[in-house]
């Protein structure tokens, strides 16, 4: 991999729709395993610039939780579970991106108010709207993508990075797809810009309250549950190369996001050392070879406020079907 040092921002931006995500290890490759920690990238692939775009937070059709009681026409409170449209307009109100999308179609992102999930801008703002009401606020800031930063401009080894990338070339980095663009490109190291395209800018946000909700209670600690028994005697040890098929959903909801098992290739990390979540470092540690468990990871062992892309929300309590197939030390 390539040593990357944790970007300068911020405080609330490193929970802000993986804006400024703590990045400290790049790892180039094609895989995209769900459970990599958020401090490790999924990969680097060329894309054309993107729009700024927000993660469509997708729920599955499915029972809700019975303490979960929708308040149509109230007040969003701190600790609610909101449903929230919002675009990104500049400072002059030209559009820069909305949650609705193109064709109007888009779904709203979800999150639990009051853990600093989101901007300030967003954050601070939610409270008191009520449901349906559409809100404009002007953001600075550092209430928006916080401010640009020399230390956000990386050097990496040119040969690390996908063939025909170019200057200007803008790359997905990190669990969250998060764009950084090509500076500079030598023969042997390449210049990196990890600074948000927006950072730096007075916007306004347009907010409008699509749902305001009672959050449901969440996961407090670690549970493993055993399906299958293993051999009882081979447990791994940090370091050790372990290698288990899985298939990880969503605690509220039981919506799958990933699956080694769907397709048919088992997934292998060094355990102990961080390369994935705590609740697989935790949770796998203390199986034996053979045995196939449940994880029920709590958000704080997951991904925590920062989620994951459009399919792991922030706060997201995680339930993992893990197989534990092979160690071996190394």
């Amino acid at each position: 991999g390539v040593a990357v040092p944790k970007m300068k921002a911020a405080k609330h931006t490193a929970a802000a729709l993986a804006v400024a995500a703590c990045l400290l290890v790049v790892l180039i490759s094609t895989r995209t395993p769900a459970p990599l920690a958020t401090t490790h990238a999924r990969g680097l692939t060329t894309r054309g610039f993107p729009q700024i775009r927000i993660p469509n937070m997708r729920m599955a059709n499915g029972p809700r939780c019975n303490n979960m009681m929708m308040r149509a026409g109230d007040s969003a409170a701190a600790g609610d579970r909101v449903k929230l449209h919002f675009k990104i307009l500049s400072e002059e109100g030209e559009e820069i991106s909305t949650t609705t999308g193109p064709e109007g179609d888009g779904e709203p992102i979800r999150f639990t108010t009051g853990q600093n999930a989101m901007m300030p801008g967003i954050e601070n703002n939610v409270i008191g709207m009520k449901v349906g009401e559409v809100k404009t606020v002007k953001v600075t800031p550092d209430e928006a993508f916080g401010q640009p930063s020399e230390e956000n401009i990386i050097k990496v080894p040119t040969d690390k990075l996908p063939e025909g990338v170019q200057i200007g070339s803008v790359l997905r980095m990190g669990t969250q797809g998060f764009p950084v663009r090509v500076t500079d490109l030598g023969e042997t190291e390449a210049t990196l810009d990890m600074n948000h395209p927006l950072a730096g800018k007075n916007l306004q946000f347009e907010l409008t309250l699509v749902e305001a909700e009672e959050a449901p209670p969440g996961l407090k600690e670690l549970e493993i549950e055993t399906a299958v028994a293993g051999d009882g005697t081979t447990f791994p040890k940090p370091g050790d190369l372990v290698t288990v098929h899985y298939t990880g959903s969503l605690f509220e909801n039981g919506q799958k996001f990933d699956s080694s098992r769907d397709r048919g290739e088992p997934f292998s990390f060094t355990i102990g050392v961080g390369q994935v979540i705590k609740g697989w470092d935790e949770g796998v540690g203390q199986m034996s070879k053979g045995q196939r468990a449940t994880l029920k990871i709590p958000s704080e062992l997951g991904y925590g406020q920062m989620g994951a892309g459009s399919v792991i929300p922030p706060g997201s309590d995680l339930v993992f079907d893990v197989e534990l197939i092979d160690i071996k030390s190394q």
